[in-house]
């Protein structure tokens, strides 16, 4: 990807988190006192449900992004070979395995986010 593309969707990721903090903000504020059935009708409402799946994808794109900019930053040969000259040499696999490891954790929140999301609707 460009990284103008990138910026971008790191930005509007930003933006659409901030706009759901606020929307989460402004039920709590605006509800004097919140009932189990205040609760599941706000959270079955349809505008809710759309909002919390931009919100997870959201999330995944914000965090993708950032984790990828730390790990090609720096757990390199050269930011690694600071610390010690023979850990530099597998500053690679460290990249390797710092990918799948928050992949790995991305893919099984997106999984349980929508298991959540779609089997209690």
């Amino acid at each position: 990807m460009k990284g103008s593309t990138i910026w971008f969707l790191q930005r509007s990721s930003a933006i659409i988190n901030l706009f759901y903090v606020g929307y989460m903000f402004f039920f709590f504020i605006s509800s004097s006192s919140i009932t189990f059935d205040l609760w599941v009708n706000f959270f079955y409402s349809n505008l809710t449900i759309f909002l919390t799946i931009l919100f997870v994808a959201s999330v995944l794109v914000h965090s993708f992004i950032g984790l990828w900019t730390v790990g090609t930053d720096y757990l390199t040969k050269r930011t690694i070979g600071f610390l010690s000259f023979r850990i530099s040499k597998y500053a690679d696999l460290f990249r390797s395995a710092y990918t799948v490891v928050f992949f790995t954790f991305g893919l099984s929140y997106l999984v349980g986010s929508l298991l959540i999301i779609f089997v209690n609707s």
